[in-house]
């Protein structure tokens, strides 16, 4: 699905982890460890050193707290407003930290703000019934089952304490940070809630993790939903990011280099996702549970590190099926099969 040959990546320069990079006037490039094959996330610093907004905030390790106190310093910045793109905990994980110790503003969507302190809440908590059976009815086996719950809550300890105060942002509010207008741009299907920033005059937009230049967003489902459908809704905001961007748009992702292509990627991850569910639709010929359709949809190895995560994103292309009528679940010895419909 790759589409990185066809895309520019006008900046040449990457800033190292724990560093920064101006990109023009008005924004600068921060680049912050993770401790995972995606070893990184890009944070953005809107404004003059001595007012910033800071874009996302990488996650709650003291790697991160100990880059982001060296670089405040050194570069004698000031960051006065936190915007979190999404509830993630690379994105959201250092937010409360900014307030707590910067007294930095607070702002971000209703729905991630909210869905945050709901798993924030499961920290410590026993695991619920309706999360084993929804992982048992996927297929998944007693060991792995245990598995999953012995990493139950881990969420909470990798994001400090959330503010117990925000402010909400929607779409199509607009942002005035030190003169420039930005737009925000929501989209759906990687979190219920996804917040974008779009800036006409400088023509850059700010994607969190919605338009990734070289890899695919997690679009999957958990047990607190198990009949969403976040494949038809991640479609919907690509489609809605097409109609709302130009095409020589400079796109700032939270991961990956800053490119230029916006409508050639979203076309592409379209793409990706039909090709995807029509691929799955023919392997349904036989009834499958959605541990058995692993093979179809992913490349990578399924193993305990990201079962749950495939789990999830093959289990929302079966339910997108079965809204679009293409498929049908039933439920034998407690276990969900799928076939055509």
């Amino acid at each position: 699905m790759s589409t990185e040959h066809r895309l520019e990546f006008p900046i040449d320069t990457v800033p190292k982890s724990g560093t920064s990079l101006v990109i023009n006037e008005h924004v600068r490039w921060v680049r912050m460890p993770l401790p995972m094959s995606l070893n990184h996330i890009n944070l953005w610093a809107l404004g003059p050193n001595t007012n910033l907004t800071l874009v996302d905030t990488g996650m709650h390790l003291d790697d991160t707290k100990n880059a982001w106190k060296d670089l405040i310093e050194s570069e004698e910045l000031t960051i006065n407003d936190v915007i979190v793109t999404h509830m993630h905990p690379d994105h959201i994980g250092m937010a409360g930290w900014f307030v707590e110790n910067y007294k930095t503003s607070f702002s971000m969507s209703r729905t991630d703000y909210l869905q945050c302190r709901m798993l924030a809440a499961d920290t410590g908590d026993h695991v619920p019934n309706e999360a084993i059976n929804f992982y048992t009815q996927a297929g998944m086996t007693v060991d792995q089952i245990e598995s999953f719950t012995k990493r139950f809550g881990f969420f909470g300890s990798i994001i400090h304490p959330l503010p117990h105060s925000y402010t909400r942002l929607k779409d199509q509010d607009s942002i005035n940070i030190n003169g420039i207008e930005w737009l925000v741009i929501d989209g759906s299907g990687h979190t219920l809630e996804h917040l974008c920033l779009f800036s006409k005059e400088l023509n850059i937009f700010i994607s969190g993790d919605q338009l990734l230049p070289t890899i695919s967003s997690h679009v999957g489902i958990f047990p607190t939903e198990p009949e969403a459908n976040p494949v038809e809704d991640w479609i919907s905001s690509c489609h809605k990011l097409i109609k709302a961007l130009p095409e020589d748009v400079l796109v700032l992702p939270g991961h990956g280099r800053p490119f230029v292509g916006a409508h050639k990627r979203l076309h592409a991850l379209i793409d990706h996702h039909e090709t995807s569910l029509d691929k799955l639709h023919a392997a349904l010929a036989k009834p499958k549970r959605s541990v058995d359709v692993f093979d179809v949809l992913f490349k990578r190895e399924i193993d305990d590190s990201n079962l749950i995560m495939a789990t999830g994103e093959a289990l929302g292309h079966l339910n997108c099926l079965i809204k679009r009528n293409r498929a049908k679940k039933y439920l034998v010895d407690g276990i969900c099969w799928y076939e055509q419909a």
